[in-house]
């Protein structure tokens, strides 16, 4: 068997390993980076808000695409970019490069919140993908820390802004290390899977066994990229299937009209949120 993926798909760091690239990450702000901006809310102020953690085991599958898609369709919604191997939400909504999710755990900054339209707001994560690119796997398990204390303080700190949102959806990199999507299973989080047609192509029995290991931890598997003649074989893998559309413009709100204008995958969509929402 191989060994376990990393948070970003490689193998998972030694303690060791995490333990200087946590001291790397955060440098002389140990103490007075993170998340203690975050204001307790007044009881009435506290509002319920749903949490979307977008996971696959592959790149490519069009994670980030869904991730906008649901944003724009649903409204209401805080999306943070927290796929610190490429940052594409970050750039596909014209995001600037100021401080991101990350920045609070760098140099104690508070996050930017980029306005896309008045029921549409992102969370920048350029600062990560720069470490990423820099350190490579040796900050990916600071950054998983991270992220679950996000995750962690999500209520407090939407009830803090000022901003019309009740769900946060939060794009990750493909094949997140399995005990970090444990903790985020018992912590409540709606995990969204998804693939593409290798789902449902002959692979390997190697293969299934790691879809088989992540979809055990999927709230909802979404099979995407389908092709018109593959939708009923796929639904009978997933319960939810997007056939694969022509995208002209890549900017988010001109993805998802791209991908809305497709009945089929509108009613799929729409399946998506109502699940979210009920949950």
């Amino acid at each position: 068997m191989p060994p376990e993926r990393g948070p970003a798909g490689g193998a998972v760091q030694p303690a060791r390993a995490h333990t200087s690239a946590r001291r790397q990450l955060v440098g002389q702000h140990t103490q007075k980076a993170g998340l203690g901006f975050i204001q307790p809310p007044t009881p009435t102020a506290m509002r319920p808000i749903k949490t979307v953690i977008m996971s696959s085991l592959d790149g490519g599958v069009g994670k980030t695409t869904l991730a906008s898609v649901l944003s724009v369709a649903k409204g209401y919604v805080l999306l943070i970019d927290a796929d610190w191997e490429k940052a594409d939400v970050s750039q596909l909504f014209r995001a600037p490069r100021k401080p991101g999710w990350l920045s609070p755990f760098i140099d104690g900054q508070k996050p930017y919140i980029h306005r896309v339209n008045p029921m549409l707001y992102v969370v920048p994560g350029y600062e990560a993908m720069e470490l990423y690119q820099k350190y490579g796997e040796d900050v990916t398990g600071s950054f998983a820390e991270a992220l679950l204390e996000w995750v962690e303080h999500l209520p407090r700190y939407v009830s803090s802004l000022r901003i019309p949102v009740d769900a946060v959806v939060i794009d990750t990199p493909a094949a997140l290390n399995l005990n970090l999507l444990s903790k985020l299973q018992s912590m409540g989080v709606f995990i969204l899977f998804m693939s593409d047609r290798r789902l449902i192509s002959r692979i390997s029995d190697v293969k299934a066994e790691h879809y088989r290991r992540y979809m055990a931890y999927a709230s909802l598997v979404v099979v995407n990229m389908v092709e018109k003649d593959e939708v009923k074989i796929a639904r009978k893998m997933a319960p939810v299937v997007l056939k694969r559309v022509k995208i002209n413009e890549y900017y988010g709100e001109s993805v998802a009209g791209a991908v809305l204008r497709d009945k089929e995958n509108k009613k799929a969509v729409d399946t998506v949120i109502t699940r979210i929402k009920t949950a």
